[in-house]
């Protein structure tokens, strides 16, 4: 059970039903204050430093999200979303021409089209057909081959809800020497992650689904013998102290500027100013998510996505869902296609009930620890009123 007080977190929201964090979480009252708190902060510090507190957010902000993902803090650096993450080996890793990039046709854009300027260098990209919008670990392991040097996949797909294998897929990797990258942003929150029993190399997640931050804050984990492959993208101040600037030389001098060493492990990517109010509020999320336990949170999750799913079997309506019926391959989003004939009727039906879900040309339900059982099937009720049984029974 989870303790009543987290619940009133979201007491601000009424008897509204939110069920879309896999579009953008809702931020507990901490969060908020937080958000009002360093604000506050920074408009005092002028005349100073912003920085003074700075590097005391961004110390906390990677203590918490390695004890998310099972991670060093050393190896955790901030972007400003899982895009940048996504592209972090692809526009940093040296690949030989020849070499051989899979990744999930049914994949979000941003997972595989990284990758896609890759080819003008002679790489190979092999997009899987996904079917009912799932390809499985079982597909990406059997398209391997001795020319393949990443394998880039969402742990948590988009728009199907299906969770992958990432277990035996970073088996496989490793055991081939095969890099993977994770877009790990469905899951992060929600599902418990460990990097390294995973065997991943490469996550990113922005703070604004399931982490119940704010959208410009994200972080990426990188093992740091991956991390000395790769070639940072931008430089300043992410260089060895030692580095010699040519500061204060404005008299003509001839100057000479050495190659830089990057800073070591994750601080070879960080430079410039960072998105501190965002570092600052995801963090006061996502301690909360661990005071709370993320197996709780799963479970709690795994709960009312149970009863969701039995009802919508019940209720036997016009639609067909997406991923898999196996238990395992769940993580706390179920998303159908149905007859897009209603959609008016159905968005009216949940607008008036008072329920926030996804509703495109297919229909998304993302839960969270608040929701409940409860409001599992009220929203079953709305659905069976708007689609309607399927014809002939």
């Amino acid at each position: 059970m989870i303790d009543r007080k987290y619940l009133e977190e979201f007491a601000y929201f009424g008897d509204r039903i939110y069920m879309d964090c896999s579009c953008l979480g809702m931020q507990p009252e901490r969060t908020r204050r937080a958000a009002e708190e360093y604000l506050l902060r920074f408009s005092d510090s002028l005349g100073r430093d912003p920085e003074i507190f700075g590097s005391e957010i961004r110390r906390r902000g990677k203590e918490a999200l390695g004890r998310l993902v099972g991670g060093e803090p050393e190896d955790i650096f901030f972007t400003m979303n899982t895009t940048w993450g996504n592209n972090f080996l692809a526009k940093g890793l040296p690949l030989e021409a020849g070499s051989q990039v899979l990744v999930s046709g049914g994949d979000f854009p941003s997972v595989y089209m990284p990758w896609t300027a890759s080819q003008g260098e002679g790489v190979e990209l092999v997009a899987l057909p996904s079917e009912n919008g799932v390809v499985a670990a079982e597909d990406l392991i059997a398209a391997m081959t001795e020319r393949t040097r990443v394998v880039s996949v969402s742990l948590a797909q988009s728009t199907s809800g299906y969770v992958t294998d990432i277990r035996k897929l970073g088996r496989a990797c490793r055991e081939r020497g095969i890099l993977l990258s994770v877009d790990a942003v469905q899951a992060a929150g929600r599902i418990p992650i460990d990097v390294e029993e995973m065997g991943i190399d490469v996550l990113s997640a922005s703070s604004y689904k399931g982490l119940l931050g704010v959208m410009g804050a994200a972080f990426c984990w990188c093992r740091k013998e991956v991390m000395e492959q790769v070639t940072p993208p931008y430089l300043c101040g992410n260089i060895e102290q030692d580095y010699e600037l040519p500061l204060g030389l404005f008299d003509g001098e001839e100057i000479r500027l050495g190659i830089p060493a990057y800073a070591h492990r994750a601080a070879r990517m960080e430079t410039g100013t960072m998105n501190l109010m965002g570092i600052y509020t995801m963090t006061k999320s996502v301690e909360m998510l661990l005071e709370i336990g993320i197996e709780k949170v799963a479970e709690q999750i795994r709960e009312v996505e149970t009863c969701f799913r039995e009802r919508l079997k019940e209720a036997d309506l016009d639609i067909r869902l997406l991923g898999s019926d196996d238990p395992d391959t769940w993580g706390g989003s179920v998303s159908f296609l149905y007859d897009l004939s209603r959609k008016d009727r159905l968005e009216q039906a949940l607008s008036e009930a008072g329920i926030f879900v996804t509703v495109r040309d297919y229909l998304r339900v993302s839960f969270h620890y608040y929701n409940t059982k409860e409001q599992a099937e009220r929203l079953a009720a709305v659905l069976e009123q708007a689609l309607g049984r399927r014809q002939g029974r």
